[in-house]
């Protein structure tokens, strides 16, 4: 039996669209070691980088941000910081 590379797809936004080999833990229910790594880092490392340290799409991580900021356990930071984005690979572009 061989194991199949799955490509990786990205969105309009240039976000990574799912892929099982990255986000493993998508689709299961958030426990708390999660939400509060969420709660303490994401301001600092950004949604792309949570996403891999959580193994869950960006847009997850960034829907768990918004639900969480709008009742009010995390605060939006006062001056926003901007994270760098992960490149894609120019020799895929065409792929």
């Amino acid at each position: 039996m061989c194991l199949k590379e799955i490509p990786i797809e990205y969105d309009i936004y240039g976000r990574m669209k799912y892929n099982p080999e990255f986000h493993e833990n998508m689709g299961k229910n958030w426990d708390q070691e999660e939400v509060s790594y969420l709660v303490l880092w994401y301001d600092i490392i950004g949604p792309e980088e949570m996403s891999f340290a959580l193994s869950r799409t960006i847009k997850s991580v960034m829907q768990k941000v918004l639900l969480k900021r709008r009742d009010g356990s995390m605060v939006k930071p006062v001056q926003p910081t901007h994270t760098k984005r992960i490149k894609k690979d120019p020799l895929m572009k065409g792929l």
